[in-house]
């Protein structure tokens, strides 16, 4: 009987092992734009992120586009919520400055436990996928003009 037990307890802990990675799949995104900035922005220019989890749960790929951007200078993740500001938690476009107006793919890469700086510093991936999913976290591009931030989008789920 402690055999069966143990057998059904195995299978139980795998099953909510499985149901845990996958519920942390799914689609990670943002529409970015200069009326979502604290405080807005006049900034035309828009932009899309979007964030992929990878199988196993160590690495976030991730594809920056904007339309219309004027003298991108940096792009980061940023905990906060919508209407709020926060510190960087992780970089997404370093430069060079894409000089004058861009349309396009500003940026495109991983992200892995050791990109992790500001209060998520030390952490993992499953710190900021938790952050991702509550809505605690968003997207700035930054611009010579507007160096705090031109267009922003708030990090949303959608399984």
């Amino acid at each position: 009987m402690k055999i069966i037990k143990l057998i059904l307890y195995t299978a139980f802990a795998g099953v909510m092992t499985a149901s845990l990675s996958v519920a942390a799949m799914g689609t990670y995104s943002a529409k970015l734009a200069g009326k979502e900035e604290v405080p807005a922005t006049n900034s035309r220019a828009t932009g899309d992120v979007v964030f992929t989890l990878s199988a196993d749960g160590k690495e976030i790929t991730y594809v920056l586009k904007v339309k219309g951007i004027e003298n991108a200078t940096a792009a980061h993740i940023h905990a906060g919520k919508k209407g709020s500001e926060g510190g960087v938690v992780a970089g997404l476009f370093a430069g060079p400055k894409k000089e004058g107006k861009f349309s396009g793919e500003l940026a495109k890469g991983t992200i892995t436990d050791k990109n992790l700086v500001g209060p998520l510093a030390g952490k993992t991936l499953a710190d900021l996928i938790a952050m991702m999913k509550s809505g605690d976290t968003y997207v700035n591009v930054h611009t010579a003009k507007n160096p705090k931030g031109d267009i922003r989008g708030q990090i949303s789920y959608k399984p």
